[in-house]
């Protein structure tokens, strides 16, 4: 089970309120990425070195599904 740290849960809620009904998880990924301490930030994948393209880890699709219970807002990997 991936736990999540009430940090990123509270920062769930600004992030919501800058995106509005935005389904883009790389624009949420961007501004959680840039309200979070470094620490916390090792918790996220990086893009593959060569293709350049996103992958969700458990970690975030976690954090993808707790949005959509908290906002009726699926975040959605637009490939």
């Amino acid at each position: 089970m991936v736990d999540i740290p009430d940090r990123i849960l509270e920062e769930m809620v600004f992030a919501h309120r800058v995106l509005g009904d935005s389904t883009c998880w790389v624009s949420f990924k961007k501004l959680m990425l840039r309200s979070l301490p470094s620490t916390m930030r090792k918790n996220f994948s990086t893009r593959d070195p060569k293709s350049k393209l996103h992958d969700l880890n458990l970690f975030e699709r976690k954090l993808i599904d707790i949005y959509k219970v908290r906002t009726s807002i699926e975040l959605k990997l637009e490939g």
